[in-house]
């Protein structure tokens, strides 16, 4: 229960923070997103290039396989 009036009173600050001061928190997040979003492209690029690089092991090639035949 104290965890829920926590909960509630936050939020009740936050918003009465952001209406009273819209302009900064639009200031903030116009440098934020862009911050933001190079981060989490460089992670993503990151991703991509490990799962690259990663060999599959499920896969063989012609030169892997030995049959006689």
């Amino acid at each position: 229960m104290p965890s829920v009036i926590f909960g509630l009173l936050a939020l009740a600050l936050g918003l009465l923070g952001m209406t009273a001061w819209w302009w900064s928190v639009t200031e903030f997040l116009r440098g934020a997103v862009p911050v933001a979003l190079i981060i989490l492209g460089l992670v993503a690029l990151a991703a991509g290039v490990q799962t690259v690089r990663t060999p599959r092991s499920g896969k063989e090639t012609a030169s892997d396989s030995n049959i006689d035949g």
